[in-house]
């Protein structure tokens, strides 16, 4: 009986010290190594995205403390970054069972529900982190994404409005008001639906063949399908619009543009040598256009719509004004056509960056510019 109480005495301490291991945290093992330290490093980390490092950081900071709201919000954000939804809201709701007011768990989980697509659902979160703090920047920005999202561009510039007058020396806050304005004045006289191109960080060759056709109506302005002589629209050397030796433009309608929703855009500004494929038989419809590129373009369509081959080679030997255009660049003409006719303009550090992407805003107004010198 004794033998028996003892061996239930042995079973019952195993089993109740692995239910207290199960509960311990671990022990710090230096002055910075707390829970609030790794959550500022995983932020930090998150900023450069560097996720994973920042998911070992917040990790560490729950096993110093299983009830820092704080860490839960960070573990959030990364799985949110990473693309899986169901685990970011799950420590957005873990964190907010820890602290239920704690404002970055409710942006948290405002993000992952704007994730999911449920922009009104996100917005309420967003205006409860607010009505608890009124000058956490990250609330406003991202009620404003989520008011953009649901094509609100009204009340998205008022949510800018006022998170500035709550952060005056916000500079995000400010940049991105100002680019609400850029958009706007950008899309300005046009359809509603430009507003989602103006928004665009980036456009792609295809967006820009359907901008040249929709915008400068190709087919009214031209009377016949078929450029002028091709060498009209090509620089000196036979370079092409990619910078690569090319041959006599093809005739065939490259493999990747057959099925592409731009197919017919792409077919027109082909036809009349505005836009070409790549020396690989291709034309890349969904790659990012770059200001080189872009003004390629427009030379080219100059040039043809204006009957003045000459627009091609009015620069070439001129010396050049940009540090990151040498003249031997096989898009310096076109870069010098575009710029003398401020069609499109240097950057603020004097380069033009040939090989920068163009977002939505930037393109419409160029194409406003071309207009205006045809």
């Amino acid at each position: 009986m004794k033998k028996l109480l003892l061996i239930i005495a042995i079973i019952s301490f195993v089993v109740l010290g692995t239910g207290c291991a199960k509960k311990q945290t671990v022990t710090p093992g230096g002055l910075m190594d707390t829970p609030q330290a790794h959550y500022a490093e995983g932020k930090r980390l998150l900023k450069q995205n560097q996720v994973d490092e920042a998911r070992k950081e917040f990790n560490r900071a729950i096993l110093l403390d299983k009830n820092y709201a704080p860490a839960y919000e960070g573990m959030a954000l990364v799985y949110l970054a990473k693309g899986d939804l169901k685990l970011a809201e799950k420590y957005a709701n873990d964190c907010l069972k820890r602290d239920k007011n704690f404002v970055p768990g409710m942006v948290a989980k405002g993000r992952v529900l704007m994730a999911k697509g449920d922009n009104k659902g996100a917005i309420k979160w967003f205006d409860r982190a607010l009505k608890n703090n009124p000058k956490f920047e990250d609330a406003y920005i991202y009620k404003a994404d989520a008011l953009v999202n649901m094509q609100k561009y009204d009340e998205a510039e008022k949510v800018y409005s006022e998170g500035m007058k709550n952060l005056p020396n916000s500079q995000e806050l400010n940049s991105r008001w100002q680019m609400m304005q850029d958009m706007r004045r950008a899309a300005a006289g046009l359809p509603p639906q430009y507003l989602a191109i103006a928004r665009s960080p980036a456009i792609t060759r295809a967006d820009l063949a359907a901008l040249f056709v929709v915008e400068l109506d190709l087919d009214k302005i031209t009377k016949k399908p078929g450029p002028p002589e091709a060498k009209k629209f090509y620089a000196p050397q036979q370079q092409s619009v990619m910078g690569k030796p090319a041959g006599k433009a093809g005739t065939e309608l490259p493999s990747d543009v057959n099925n592409h929703w731009a197919k017919h855009y792409i077919m027109k500004v082909m036809e009349l040598g505005i836009m070409e494929p790549y020396p690989d038989g291709k034309f890349h419809p969904d790659e990012p256009i770059t200001r080189a590129n872009f003004a390629m373009a427009v030379q080219n369509l100059l040039a043809g719509l204006l009957k003045d081959p000459s627009l091609t080679t009015r620069f070439i030997g001129s010396t050049s004004p940009f540090p990151d255009v040498p003249n031997s660049h096989f898009a310096f003409n076109a870069v010098m056509l575009v710029t003398t006719r401020g069609i499109m303009k240097a950057k603020l550090d004097g380069t033009f960056g040939l090989s920068d992407k163009v977002p939505g805003k930037d393109a419409l107004l160029i194409m406003k510019r071309v207009k205006a010198n045809l």
